[in-house]
């Protein structure tokens, strides 16, 4: 019988495999962006935003799901938004019913824009999108 209290450690880690889902998901979100299709990209975009959380300061996490603690701006169906102003908090209140999808196609689109640049810049300053261009491995990237 096997010591339960013994694990031999893995040579390997499911960095690449966590990474290579990370590529899907964006993928994902791309095509789903290319067909408007905002269910879809919403639902990719949260995909992306539970595997990227591990790594995502507090601070961080509040910037891209939106501080719950404070109630919606009524007034962000009718103001020009702002990059600040992207988070799935948003996203959720203008996505509640048919009629507000259609309505506010438009400001979504903007909302979730935001959202997958976000969630991207904050992949690539851990490292986990493009290659550290100090790195002399990877030296084609720095043409």
């Amino acid at each position: 019988m096997a010591d339960d209290n013994y694990r031999e450690e893995s040579k390997f880690n499911m960095a690449l495999a966590y990474l290579k889902r990370i590529d899907m998901l964006l993928y994902m979100c791309q095509m789903s962006a290319t067909r408007c299709d905002v269910g879809g990209w919403t639902n990719n975009l949260r995909s992306v935003y539970r595997e990227a959380s591990v790594r995502l300061s507090d601070e961080e996490k509040k910037e891209i799901l939106g501080d719950y603690k404070t109630p919606i701006e009524k007034e962000l169906t009718t103001k020009i938004l702002s990059e600040e102003d992207s988070t799935f908090k948003n996203v959720y209140f203008l996505t509640k019913d048919l009629r507000s999808r259609k309505m506010y196609h438009n400001k979504i689109m903007f909302l979730l824009d935001g959202l997958e640049i976000k969630l991207r810049l904050k992949l690539q300053q851990r490292g986990m999108l493009l290659p550290s261009k100090s790195d002399p491995t990877k030296a084609i990237l720095n043409m």
